[in-house]
């Protein structure tokens, strides 16, 4: 319900999270579905870069897929090899959901309409990501700013207004625009994501859906109970 909801509020993508969310790959299928009501494409974060799962999110007819804590280019080349079909990869051919007419047709349409993002969370995937953004078949480069601020050593990891955040996610972002990939970034609510738009990225988690939620009802409550 939750993802037919935002899907239908204008967002481009809705993205299930299924490394740190609370939903499952048993039920990827049944959200899948909620998303291809509405005008959103339906994307997955993995809870790794495992070949099995991510051939299994794709065969369930998600179109999109963030894979976390890339950190290599060898890293990145498995994880593209995983979505894309042969020639480009080792993607086995069964899908599930969102078939695409016969076999041929399904592989001829799907390579090229698969979006794939390496997220860059960890100092090693930041040392890297110049070779990482050059990965063929790749579509674009992820921030997760929390576990880059671990990953580094900081006193304020995930703070989009840490000056010490700023110089990282900048090289991110220069990397995937040298390499004509998306620029892609998680923000940890509606004001700091307009202010990674404004700074150039192009794809941004913008919004959760339990966030969103809580929000709302505390502005409810504080509106019929303002003494509280």
């Amino acid at each position: 319900t939750a993802a037919e909801a935002l899907g239908g509020a204008g967002f481009d993508a809705v993205v299930v999270d299924l490394q740190h969310g609370s939903a499952t790959l048993d039920g990827l299928a049944h959200v899948g579905r909620a998303i291809d009501t509405t005008p959103a494409v339906p994307f997955v974060r993995t809870a790794a870069n495992d070949p099995t799962e991510l051939m299994r999110v794709l065969d369930l007819g998600v179109r999109g897929v963030i894979c976390p804590m890339i950190g290599s280019r060898d890293e990145a080349e498995s994880f593209v090899r995983a979505c894309r079909y042969p020639p480009e990869g080792d993607r086995s051919y069964r899908p599930i959901r969102g078939a695409r007419g016969s076999v041929r047709d399904h592989v001829d349409r799907a390579n090229p309409d698969m979006i794939l993002f390496a997220m860059i969370e960890t100092a090693e995937g930041l040392a890297d990501v110049e070779r990482i953004a050059q990965t063929p078949g790749l579509d674009g480069l992820f921030v997760g700013p929390t576990d880059l601020g671990f990953s580094l050593g900081l006193e304020r990891p995930g703070d989009l207004a840490d000056p010490a955040l700023s110089t990282p996610i900048d090289t991110v972002l220069d990397a995937a625009v040298r390499a004509d990939l998306f620029g892609g970034i998680h923000a940890p609510d509606p004001v700091r994501a307009a202010d990674m738009a404004a700074r150039g990225f192009r794809f941004i988690s913008c919004a959760v859906d339990t966030d969103l939620l809580v929000r709302g009802a505390a502005d409810a409550l504080r509106t019929v109970r303002p003494s509280g």
